[in-house]
């Protein structure tokens, strides 16, 4: 009997609950590179959902963990003291914005959004959240009471969290006020819709939190104008809520700053950080004041492996290779790489717009059996790319920072051979 496939021994033992995107036998991992069981190659541009910032199987990080994993790997922050979580929690406050400097650590972007809901309702006695239309903040039920990027993520799970509100993204292409309008003209709309559900929805003074991605991530890879992003810290202040970016997918240099808030000049109340903090190990985190921690009473929140030693190690491993290799600084030349390479798309009547902030870079397609086409001329040719947009018709683009450039630019152009090898109105 030949062996099964990794697919058929998963089919009979994990649950088809998990979506996935290809069903490659990796078996390990080569800085931009994943290797097949069968030896092949293939360039991932996804970075893991943006979880591995330089790489896989860094040598400084797999030093790091390996020498964190000889001596503890878990006792429990509310056990007992150890070394890692404390000194990636003094890393964090020398780079994170403002005064945001105590830390909270948990396992998952979701929960963190948890743990910054709990934290924003309990610190301000009020229990209303805004969020915004298409942004992604998780699957657990509070987080998937804030996300909107799907309706699918939602689907069969009955009443979720109360007082949550939604209020558009400044997205002109997923608009549906016409003319055409630009991004500016959006965020206005936008603030101006807050403000009417102020007046008709819920009283200013319920609002506990406004919740927001600085740029959409499973929603479409779209980046607001800063004009909106200031608006909504000036509301924030104006009625007494906590502001909180979900820097989830936005930190540790991808947009080009260390985070979002700072590549746009507005500092939140909190930040929610995951993904690439761990350097490829599961760990979240909830960061803000002092002031606003000291609030949030003692034993109201926790976690048995929040701030595992080796996942802080990982994390603080990574952080010190993207800050010692300049990679913030290197996300700018990664996007503007990308760019140039799908510039012959540009005319390609499928393609409605490429955009980039840093090294967050999309391609956004008429439609989903476009770019699931792309990706898998794409996977033909041996480079991983995945979807995201509300109803999958965007590619993104998340390369490790420290990508090589012929990597990269050979691996785009790949990309953009299996688009303009398929026919003009026909999926790529």
């Amino acid at each position: 009997m030949s062996p099964r496939s990794l697919e058929e021994r998963a089919a009979r033992v994990l649950s088809p609950v998990l979506g996935h995107y290809t069903w490659l036998e990796v078996d390990h991992g080569e800085g931009s590179w994943l290797i097949t069981k069968s030896g092949r190659r293939v360039l991932d541009l996804t970075s893991g959902i943006a979880v591995t910032p330089i790489g896989h199987a860094h040598p400084k990080v797999v030093a790091a963990v390996q020498a964190q994993v000889a001596k503890l790997s878990h006792i429990c922050a509310g056990v007992a003291a150890y070394e890692p979580n404390i000194a990636l929690a003094e890393a964090l406050g020398e780079i994170t914005p403002g005064d945001l400097d105590m830390v909270f650590f948990g396992n998952s972007g979701g929960e963190a959004i948890e743990a910054s809901i709990k934290l924003v309702r309990q610190v301000t006695g009020r229990e209303s959240i805004i969020v915004f239309r298409g942004g992604f903040h998780g699957r657990t039920t509070g987080a998937a009471s804030v996300t909107t990027s799907k309706s699918l993520y939602r689907k069969g799970y009955g009443a979720l969290l109360p007082e949550v509100h939604v209020a558009p993204y400044p997205y002109p292409l997923d608009c549906p006020i016409t003319p055409a309008h630009d991004a500016e003209t959006c965020g206005q709309h936008s603030l101006a819709i807050i403000e009417q559900m102020l007046d008709h929805d819920v009283p200013a003074e319920q609002i506990a939190g406004i919740l927001i991605e600085p740029v959409l991530g499973e929603g479409g890879y779209v980046a607001p104008p800063v004009s909106f992003l200031q608006g909504l810290r000036a509301l924030a202040t104006r009625i007494g809520a906590l502001l909180i970016f979900d820097e989830v997918q936005t930190g540790f240099g991808r947009t080009g700053a260390w985070f979002a808030a700072q590549k746009f000049g507005v500092t939140p109340d909190v930040m929610t950080l995951a993904k690439a903090l761990g350097g490829g190990l599961p760990l979240g985190a909830l960061v803000a004041p002092r002031a606003i921690h000291e609030r949030w009473r003692t034993s109201t929140h926790g976690s048995t492996f929040g701030g595992n030693p080796v996942s802080c190690a990982s994390g603080l491993a990574t952080l010190e290779v993207i800050r010692d290799e300049g990679l913030v600084q290197r996300a700018e030349l990664v996007g503007r790489i990308i760019v140039e390479e799908l510039a012959p798309l540009n005319r390609d009547p499928r393609v409605r717009e490429i955009r980039t902030t840093g090294a967050m870079a999309a391609i956004e397609f008429t439609d989903k059996a476009t770019s699931k086409g792309a990706i898998a001329g794409a996977l033909d040719r041996d480079v991983l790319l995945i979807t995201c947009g509300s109803h999958d018709q965007v590619v993104r683009f998340i390369p490790p920072l420290n990508i090589a450039e012929d990597d990269l630019r050979n691996g785009i152009r790949a990309f953009v051979e299996a688009c303009q090898t398929a026919p003009v109105g026909a999926p790529a």
